[in-house]
């Protein structure tokens, strides 16, 4: 990324191109198993399709692992570091963020992966929360992506930030559309401590909904609470929650 100062630049990553190579050949060993299964189906033919297969999941899954790596690898001078005060700082996370995110199946899973790292960081975290709500960053370019057809990933998260309340209130229903992680949380409980009711109605609407299908998500939205348990709002969100 141009323009990038030096201590947010993420270290060389090799990348290693032999699991392209693997994964070809699994693929192509897989086709050639199945294709002599059908015309003469026998004990070799089946095994080979088994076995083929078998290392062309596994080569798959390495593939995967290696892009959410390169993308940990991304976040990885911000990450332990960032903290309240460091404008400049989540300027320039802001910007990575935005190379990230996209409308692929590759950007959204690098979308979700970098959700994760930051959440996982409670000052990180805590210090992005703060600045957009004292408007010292800006999230305008997640907001203007919001209206874009399949806007997903880190797109209505980092937009539920925004100061106005209808792009928020608009982010708080993206997200309830698809199903929620635990990442997602965090930024779900801020809104539903928003300061303007129809985004409190809305992300409120959206807990009870996921929180219902998705009893799982209880733990971490309690522990998440614990970061607005003191905001104003809290006590109708404590109910919903603990209720």
């Amino acid at each position: 990324m141009r323009g990038l100062p030096r201590q947010y630049r993420p270290k060389p990553y090799f990348k290693d191109a032999s699991v392209y190579v693997q994964l070809f050949c699994a693929g192509l060993m897989t086709a050639a198993s199945a294709l002599i299964t059908v015309v003469e189906p026998a004990f070799w033919s089946v095994f080979g399709l088994l076995f083929f297969g078998f290392g062309l999941v596994l080569a798959e899954a390495t593939r995967r692992q290696r892009l959410d790596d390169v993308t940990r690898n991304r976040l990885e001078p911000f990450l332990g570091r960032l903290r309240r005060g460091d404008v400049d700082g989540y300027g320039w996370l802001l910007k990575v963020l935005a190379t990230i995110d996209g409308r692929t199946p590759r950007a959204r899973r690098r979308s979700r992966v970098a959700l994760a790292a930051i959440t996982a960081d409670e000052r990180l975290l805590d210090g992005l929360i703060w600045h957009c709500r004292h408007r010292q960053i800006s999230v305008a370019v997640f907001a203007e992506r919001l209206g874009r057809p399949g806007a997903a990933g880190l797109t209505p998260v980092l937009a539920s930030l925004h100061p106005d309340g209808h792009v928020r209130q608009a982010a708080v229903t993206a997200m309830g559309r698809r199903p929620l992680r635990p990442a997602h949380l965090p930024f779900l409980l801020e809104r539903a401590n928003d300061w303007v009711p129809e985004v409190r109605a809305a992300a409120h609407e959206v807990l009870r909904s996921q929180l219902g299908q998705h009893p799982g998500l209880l733990a971490p939205a309690r522990m998440a609470f614990e970061r607005v348990a003191r905001r104003r709002h809290a006590p109708t969100l404590r109910d919903l929650i603990y209720g």
